[in-house]
């Protein structure tokens, strides 16, 4: 297996993911490519939840104007609108942006949303602007303006909170440590597993860490059909890799654990960033392995415990 070593912090995985990433470089056999597209059975899920902010928002402007009946209030409401449906599309309408590369020496999928540099600093002009209209409804109609219209003020006060740029989550997979996969044609997709390292910060102050040996799968797009066969015949043929077909593809976008991982054990640990020097000068052993055996994650020595009560019962 080609896990990093065990206690790092999150910036030190991304130097040893980027030495991964060149080694797996110089494979042959490489292919680059990238692909916009979500993680979900419907292509289009992403559009049509973008729609539903802009229908709240419109219905409580209507009702505002219709109490008013002035036309100065229709105007700016079909302007904030208009400005609001570009950015409610922005922020929810999005496909992800995924990098990949691929070679007989592993796999690199790097994901981020593909949001434009300039929507942020948008997205925050807008929040003010949908903050100071929110001020004006309830002080032109009353605190009742806040019963119709508490969705619309938390999503402008949400706008003025936007992060300056998108994440990237990246995952690695070396030759050795993949597992199977599962494809369908219609959506173009491979469900592709393999085992990773995660190591990330759980609190906003990059306080604490999760760190993991661990396994699960992620999502490889393709734009035709042609690719995605090509793909599937390489890594069945060429890499012996267990490659099966799922016909619906709702099915591959299921939030249910996969069994065939359950008889690969995890290596997990929550530990402080401060602690991270001491643990390696200590040579501190890894933590016991883990599997998920009757929904929960135990040892090997808590299963055997397990079974032996189970057949005494």
């Amino acid at each position: 297996m080609a896990y990093s070593p065990f206690y790092i912090t999150p910036e030190e995985l991304a130097v040893y993911q980027e030495a991964q990433e060149q080694e797996i470089l110089t494979g042959e056999n490489l292919t680059i490519w990238r692909k916009y597209d979500i993680e979900e059975a419907n292509r289009f899920s992403y559009i049509f939840d973008s729609l539903v902010p802009i229908a709240i928002m419109s219905v409580v402007f209507f009702l505002f104007w219709y109490s008013l009946r002035d036309p100065l209030i229709g105007y700016v409401a079909a302007g904030v609108l208009t400005m609001g449906y570009g950015l409610s599309y922005l922020m929810f309408g999005l496909d992800y942006r995924y990098d990949y590369i691929f070679s007989d020496k592993g796999f690199v999928m790097k994901k981020r949303r593909n949001m434009p540099k300039w929507v942020n600093t948008a997205t925050q002009a807008v929040g003010w602007v949908g903050s100071v209209v929110c001020v004006i409804m309830v002080a032109v109609v009353g605190p009742m303006a806040l019963a119709g219209a508490g969705g619309f003020i938390l999503l402008s006060f949400g706008m003025l909170k936007r992060q300056p740029d998108e994440p990237t989550e990246v995952r690695v997979g070396e030759r050795e440590d993949w597992l199977f996969a599962y494809y369908n044609k219609k959506r173009k997709v491979i469900r592709f597993y393999f085992k990773q390292d995660i190591c990330e910060y759980i609190d906003m102050e990059h306080n604490t860490i999760i760190r993991s040996h661990s396994r699960s799968g992620c999502y490889i797009f393709f734009k035709t059909e042609a690719d995605l066969e090509s793909m599937v015949n390489q890594l069945a043929t060429k890499y012996k890799l267990d490659c099966r077909e799922v016909t619906d593809h709702k099915k591959l976008f299921e939030a249910k654990p996969e069994s065939r991982l359950f008889n690969i054990p995890v290596c997990n640990r929550e530990y402080q960033t401060e602690e991270v020097f001491d643990l390696r000068a200590a040579n501190t052993p890894l933590p016991e392995c883990e599997y998920l055996y009757n929904g929960k994650w135990q040892t090997e020595s808590e299963i055997e415990r397990s079974k032996a009560e189970s057949a005494n019962a």
